[in-house]
């Protein structure tokens, strides 16, 4: 399989150079009148108007060396100077294999998740973990060597404001703690840190001597940690998304003096009012507020260890790229940490230090997604939720099927549910969170994707029962079956792209106009029941193939694909 787009792209530009234009991009997109055409260009009518020349007789000029090309596809002008590229259906019926990318010899990490210890994960937590998993994936396909960091938030005011009110309410800190009695603690403390000033210093002091090492208050802390990570863990596995590393704030402690005594001396680092701060550049001619690293008690600030991170990344892995996947809102503050750490030679000019923000998971009323009661609504729960609608579409009983399968099946469709809707959306904009039709077989939804792939194993199971072969090589007899095989070969196009905007939204979208081609076909024509064998064998081989592109996709999103669907119906 070849990326078209690319080829057509490179064909181009040869040709424009070798009659005297130099130009960066050929202009080359799907066509939008894939009557006519499947590629298009309208290089000639851009450069027609830069130069004063006639478009359509650049377009036929270069329409002349293009059309030697040995068949692959033919060429034509249309209008005031496109030039139409079809590819011939050789070509198609050729390629019968996924498109696979080489190495690209480029060493990524990518930090998402970003969940604070002593804290229950809940529904904002879910768009930096199913977007940042998508597009580790999608970044390991494309060739990267990818390292996913979650990032804890577990070093900062929090932890202090947990171990001020556990000796407030004069609770044994050597009893049993579960995640639930944890989280509880910490909104009674947050309650506290809000109304009393005294408490709100007790707060800050603890915090500043856990950091300076406090041995009672790192044992504290390790029973947090401990507890709040086995809990993350098991939430983190029910989505599928899996780290390489599971650090934290805590794990540069270390780096942080050395850190502070290098921003002096390369003079970024000064003392104000009893902080110690890195003053920002002015930004369209406007002061800044101050990067502050630590504040007047002495407690580092989460912008001290983000940077003290990078610090520890660069050491470990040396990378050519950093990407955070964090909530839009924090963009400001990322600002401010990769022109510190470009300022102080952190990193090699060259390194790409990416924020990727998102927005926010809303409920019908366009707010951030609550629970009847108001709260907002924990990980676990919107989980069990989905499983439960989910459970709904499936049969009580069914012969053959255990208890196992059905609740595994429900686990399958719901999760695939919760990250389509997510991922079919750009990772930008809010998005509304739809417990009603997420689950439904029909429409942009995971499950219509998961069925289509079900369909087809079906097909290609009853297939192999009747004894009939599947095709080595396509052999293209129908329209729909070389748009479907069209549609297949815009593979690498989709994951490139999705690759160089990191927007999981691409993958969704190829996998749902595939699968739509794939109800077409399945639609128009007989598959089983076609009496030509070479035809039936032929569309066998397209089915195998779409069916091997889809689970790419659904996997690429971290969706997995059931080998068959129970429903009620």
């Amino acid at each position: 399989m070849i990326n078209y787009k690319e080829f057509f792209q490179k064909e181009v530009l040869k040709v424009l150079e070798g009659k005297g234009f130099i130009v960066q991009d050929a202009l080359i997109s799907q066509s939008n009148r894939p009557d006519i055409s499947d590629y298009q260009s309208n290089i000639s009518l851009v450069l027609g108007k830069q130069r004063g020349l006639n478009p359509r007789e650049i377009a036929n000029s270069l329409a002349e060396d293009l059309s030697a090309n040995g068949g692959l596809y033919s060429v034509r002008v249309d209008g005031p100077g496109f030039i139409n590229f079809s590819l011939s259906n050789k070509i198609l019926e050729d390629n019968s294999e996924i498109f696979s990318f080489c190495p690209s010899g480029r060493t990524i990490i990518i930090d998402y998740g970003g969940p604070n210890i002593a804290k229950a994960l809940h529904v904002g937590h879910l768009r930096a973990a199913v977007i940042g998993e998508s597009l580790k994936r999608i970044m390991r396909e494309v060739g990267d060597r990818v390292i996913g960091d979650v990032h804890f938030g577990d070093w900062g005011t929090p932890i202090g404001m947990l171990i001020s009110q556990l000796k407030k309410e004069g609770i044994d800190w050597r009893r049993e703690m579960d995640i639930e009695s944890i989280s509880e603690l910490y909104k009674r403390a947050s309650l506290s840190f809000k109304e009393e000033e005294g408490f709100k210093e007790q707060a800050r002091i603890a915090t500043s001597e856990l950091q300076a090492g406090n041995v009672e208050y790192m044992k504290l802390w390790q029973k947090f940690h401990d507890v709040s990570i086995s809990e993350i863990k098991k939430i983190y596995e029910r989505l599928d998304v899996n780290f390489d590393l599971w650090l934290g704030e805590s794990d540069v402690n270390d780096i942080l003096p050395e850190m502070f005594i290098d921003l002096q001396k390369k003079g970024l680092a000064v003392e104000s009012e009893g902080a110690v701060i890195v003053r920002l550049n002015q930004l369209k001619g406007r002061d800044r507020a101050p990067f502050i690293l630590r504040k007047t008690d002495g407690a580092y600030t989460y912008a001290a260890t983000d940077l003290a991170t990078i610090i520890q990344r660069v050491k470990d892995f040396n990378p050519d790229g950093i990407l955070y996947v964090v909530d839009a809102r924090q963009r400001e503050h990322f600002e401010q940490v990769f022109e510190v750490a470009r300022r102080a030679g952190y990193v090699r000019e060259e390194v790409s230090l990416e924020h990727l923000g998102f927005g926010t998971v809303n409920g019908s009323d366009g707010k951030p997604f609550k629970t009847r009661e108001g709260g907002v609504m924990n990980l676990v729960d919107l989980l069990s939720l989905a499983e439960e609608k989910a459970r709904d579409l499936l049969p009580d009983f069914s012969e053959g099927v255990s208890e196992e399968e059905l609740r595994k099946q429900a686990e399958q469709v719901a999760i695939g549910g919760i990250k389509y809707q997510d991922l079919k959306n750009n990772r930008i904009s809010d998005y509304i969170f739809d417990t009603d039709n997420f689950t439904k077989t029909e429409g942009r939804t995971g499950a219509y994707i998961q069925y289509a792939i079900v369909r087809i194993n079906s097909i290609l199971s009853k297939a192999k029962e009747k004894g009939y072969n599947i095709a080595r090589r396509v052999k293209i007899s129908h329209g729909i079956e070389r748009e479907l095989m069209l549609t297949l070969e815009r593979y690498p196009e989709f994951i490139l792209r999705a690759y160089e905007i990191r927007e999981p939204s691409e993958i969704s979208e190829y996998a749902y106009i595939l699968a739509q081609k794939f109800s077409s076909l399945y639609s128009e024509l007989n598959i089983l029941g076609e009496e030509d064998e070479e035809k039936r064998s032929s569309r066998l081989k397209i089915l195998e193939l779409t069916r091997d592109c889809l689970k790419k996709m659904l996997w690429l999103l971290g969706i997995s694909s059931p080998e068959r669907m129970l429903r009620k119906d």
